[in-house]
Formats: C-alpha cells, sequence, structure tokens
C-alpha cells in the first residue's frame, strides 16, 4: 500500500500542476491597526441587502510572537489570537449561509504567516475557496481606502 502512494507522489510531482484549491489569493501587509477590506458580492441572492458583504480585518497587537486580529463580517465581529504553529495560524470564515455539502462551501481562510519586528508590519493571507463560483472578491489594499 505505501509503494502506491509512493508512486502517486511521483507521478503528481513529475506531471501534476502546482492546483490551488482557493479560487482567489491576495497576500496583506500590514502596520498596526490598518483595516483590510474583502469585498464578497453573492451572485444567486435576488435582494441588494443580501447582495454585498464586506469583511475587514486588522491586528490590534503582537506580543511574545501571538497575533491579535479583529474580524468584522457583515456586522458579526470576532477577535482571534493566532500564532505561527500549525494550526493556530489560521481561521476560516464561512462567507456564504447555506449549509450544501462541505466541498461546496464557499469560505476564507485568513492566515498569519509572518511577522516584520523592525517594520512592525504582519502579513496576512487571505484565501477564498468558491468552487461554485457564487462570489465575486475584491480585495482592497488599505492604503487606499480613506479612514
Amino acid at each position: 500500500m505505501s509503494k502506491i502512494w509512493i508512486i502517486l507522489l511521483i507521478c503528481s510531482s513529475l506531471f501534476g500542476k502546482n492546483v490551488s484549491i482557493f479560487q482567489y489569493e491576495k497576500v496583506f501587509k500590514l502596520n498596526k491597526d490598518d483595516i483590510a477590506t474583502i469585498s464578497v458580492i453573492k451572485k444567486d441572492y435576488k435582494t441588494q441587502s443580501e447582495l454585498d458583504g464586506k469583511l475587514k480585518f486588522r491586528w490590534t497587537l503582537f506580543k511574545n510572537d501571538i497575533l491579535v486580529l479583529l474580524v468584522n463580517y457583515e456586522g458579526f465581529a470576532t477577535q482571534h489570537v493566532l500564532q505561527k504553529i500549525y494550526k493556530r495560524d489560521t481561521i476560516s470564515v464561512s462567507l456564504m449561509g447555506d449549509y450544501e455539502r462541505v466541498q461546496a462551501r464557499v469560505f476564507l481562510v485568513l492566515k498569519f504567516s509572518g511577522f516584520d519586528e523592525k517594520k512592525k508590519i504582519a502579513t496576512i493571507e487571505a484565501k477564498i475557496r468558491d468552487p461554485k463560483n457564487r462570489v465575486e472578491i475584491t480585495f482592497i489594499d488599505p492604503k487606499r481606502e480613506k479612514r
């Protein structure tokens, strides 16, 4: 059985492309309290209030290799404590309220991937999985957004 996995791994590395399961990806480099915004426009809904959603996030504290991240999506605010340790560096946010099969859900992953101590800049990767192409995503750079 292990020989089969080794053969599959070798074949996929030789012939397969580096395919990502995410349809949208963006790396944000944020200073403290810089607000990164992701605009989510849902294609399947009838009313305008159900169409548009804004996801905003910012970090407020970095101490002892721990980053405090504030996330607000459609008025629902959450606070997360992230570390650069496996399974503690990532959060997931469901972008649509439907509960179809797990493989068809639209969700966002925010990953804390680094911190520059000298410049006090956190690097956060935003990745969105949308297998059925049900949303339009726009990433808004915090430097372009007016406060």
